[in-house]
């Protein structure tokens, strides 16, 4: 079971084994929900009830380039100290003049490297921006290139 789902999953058990919160405002369920339900990767509450402990066949969303400029627009106005969203580390490896150098395999070890390194925090998925750098530096050092910024 992955991140989201379990969060999901024990969203739901606790709603189920404590009494309702705030039920003259019918919001019982605020409380307990989690921000990752709001996700579009997320399991339907169908498949969280029927069946929690199964992992729900994930298919991330298209996404053309006009919902990544906009999402990235977004992050950018986040109060973020330090720390990037996904979505801005993959444009700084975008933007960074060494990409053409790139091969494949040195964008999947880059990726592998900073899979581990993201964290949520409970408002969304950031990593700390010298990570990226970092990544992005072990790649190019173990090509052997040497960039003069």
């Amino acid at each position: 079971m992955d991140h989201i789902q379990f969060l999901c999953v024990r969203s739901e058990e606790s709603i189920q084994q404590s009494p309702p919160i705030n039920d003259d405002h019918n919001l019982e369920n605020d409380v307990h929900i989690s921000g990752h339900a709001l996700m579009a990767t997320c399991p339907p509450q169908s498949h969280i009830i029927e069946h929690p402990k199964d992992p729900y066949p994930h298919k991330m969303p298209e996404l053309g380039t006009p919902d990544l400029m906009r999402l990235l627009d977004l992050s950018s106005r986040l109060p973020l100290d330090g720390e990037i969203t996904p979505i801005m580390a993959w444009t700084m490896i975008r933007g960074h003049p060494a990409l053409p150098l790139m091969a494949e395999k040195d964008i999947e070890t880059m990726k592998n490297d900073l899979v581990g390194k993201v964290r949520c925090y409970g408002f969304g998925a950031v990593l700390e921006e010298f990570e990226v750098r970092d990544a992005i530096e072990g790649v190019l050092a173990a090509n052997g290139y040497q960039l003069d910024y």
